[in-house]
């Protein structure tokens, strides 16, 4: 109820009605249906999504060959390395290209990408296509997509990256799926938009038990239409006539818990891309010490099942049958999981007077040059097997 309304009704004789209180439960829509433009306009699954498309984006990615010793070499001369390392097709770089990806894994539960071949069938160009523009078609057991744009696709010409399936074909969209929390915060920050821009409420008011004129009345509501509609105003003192007394406006506790409500929208949108919340800009909960050990499952437990799916896909579609297995795409997620620089030191202490690593292969995982004599490994003099402690003691 506006504020103007509300000193209108107060002097004028109604008949009783039923009280009514502004809650957040009564402004709460039909959770039915939400589109994606209007969930992403929701702080928290902006950020997650973000989050979640720019953090695969910068992961460095490129294409290996398995070498018969175990050892992968990084392999530049394959036919798909730039298309993977640098750009995808004509007009998109690595980066944009994977964050659309990812944005569309995130918001549809589906994303396609049209592999462009040439007259040998080498890849040329991936191309996304929109989710709303293609459908799943099965034709006598084989996998087709049809598509507003480029017609008919065979399977092996579109890569499909896709969430959670219930029925292996299609993913499942995070947003449709969990629309009733979604919507929910969605319609607290509409209360609270609300609440501030419309109801903005001064800390009192004055009021008479007698009857005023219409003329009276009337200047009453410019005079608060003009002074205290704004939250800029919403704590000034508010000067009245006619005879009125001093009331103070208090705030329900339904509308007070408007914050803590925000606080737990904010949970409930990291529950549902599986992000940390602190990641989401709540640190109420966090630490220094656990703010270390969640970033590293946010890579172990959010960001490697997303780079999974990806790089099997990948790996089936855009390399020729004698290829698969020995060469393949990978993310490098190493940056992600270094620690601070105290525990990598101390790792790295381990690892080269153990002789595991040599000094310039640590080097480096520091994005540092190779140093002359750096490749040799080190081992400490007073270790033996135990087979020459026996020879040692006979």
């Amino acid at each position: 109820m506006a504020i103007t309304d509300f000193i209108t009704n107060l002097f004028k004789a109604q008949p009783k009605k039923e009280q009514r209180g502004l809650s957040l439960s009564s402004i709460f829509p039909d959770s039915t249906s939400l589109d994606t433009d209007k969930a992403i306009t929701l702080t928290s699954v902006w950020c997650a999504i973000r989050l979640l498309s720019e953090s695969v984006s910068s992961l460095p990615c490129s294409v290996y060959t398995k070498q018969p010793n175990g050892d992968k070499i990084e392999d530049s001369n394959n036919r798909i390395y730039n298309l993977i390392k640098y750009r995808p097709n004509n007009y998109q770089n690595k980066i944009t290209f994977f964050e659309y990806i990812m944005m569309s894994i995130c918001t549809s539960g589906n994303s396609y990408v049209q592999i462009l071949r040439d007259g040998s069938g080498k890849p040329i160009q991936l191309i996304p296509i929109s989710p709303d523009d293609v459908t799943v078609v099965i034709n006598e057991g084989e996998l087709f997509y049809q598509t507003d744009g480029a017609g008919v696709l065979d399977a092996a010409d579109m890569l499909h990256f896709k969430t959670l399936t219930d029925n292996g074909i299609d993913g499942i969209s995070p947003i449709d799926q969990c629309k009733n929390a979604l919507n929910w915060g969605l319609s607290v920050e509409e209360f609270g938009s609300t609440f501030f821009k419309n109801g903005a409420k001064p800390s009192s008011v004055l009021a008479t038990d007698r009857a005023l004129s219409e003329q009276a009345i009337e200047r009453l509501k410019n005079s608060f239409s003009n002074t205290y509609s704004q939250l800029k105003n919403s704590n000034s003192t508010i000067i009245l006539e006619e005879g009125l007394t001093f009331k103070p406006i208090s705030i329900s506790p339904e509308q007070a818990q408007f914050l803590s409500s925000r606080q737990f929208s904010i949970e409930e949108v990291a529950r549902i891309f599986n992000v940390p919340p602190h990641m989401l800009k709540d640190l109420s909960k966090s630490s220094f010490n656990n703010i270390e050990m969640q970033s590293q499952e946010f890579v172990t437990y959010t960001l490697m099942p997303y780079l999974t799916r990806i790089e099997n896909e990948m790996n089936y579609k855009l390399f020729r049958t004698n290829e698969i297995g020995k060469t393949f795409i990978e993310f490098n997620v190493n940056g992600l999981l270094r620690g601070d620089v105290k525990t990598r030191n101390e790792a790295y202490k381990t690892a080269i007077t153990n002789g595991y690593m040599s000094i310039n292969e640590v080097r480096q995982k520091e994005n540092l040059n190779s140093i002359e004599g750096g490749d040799k490994h080190f081992m400490q003099m007073n270790m033996t097997t135990i087979e020459k402690i026996g020879e040692d003691a006979v």
